[in-house]
């Protein structure tokens, strides 16, 4: 014998329709989705504009450090190291 739910008179009339079960089910399900795509919306906002400030940042590094490479040394830079190479070398006569 298998046992079966009793099923009440006042159960069957206090049912919703199926439709409208289902469309009361599925309202919070999809205000969740909804609140959850935009806040990864926001998020994946936020993450371009990070990506992008790096990339410009990164971009005005290179700039820099190809401008330093390409730069030959201006004549108060080779000035002031003939004037310490000088220095040096009086030095080093006085020592001997």
């Amino acid at each position: 014998m298998i046992a079966r739910p009793m099923r009440h008179a006042y159960q069957v009339r206090t049912r919703l329709p199926e439709r409208e079960a289902q469309t009361l089910a599925v309202a919070p399900v999809l205000a969740r989705a909804e609140a959850a795509i935009g806040r990864l919306e926001s998020e994946l906002g936020v993450m371009k504009a990070v990506v992008r400030a790096q990339r410009e940042e990164i971009a005005s590094l290179r700039a820099q450090r190809q401008l330093l490479a390409e730069s030959s040394p201006d004549d108060d830079v080779r000035a002031t190291r003939e004037r310490w190479a000088a220095l040096v070398d009086s030095l080093l006569i006085r020592a001997r």
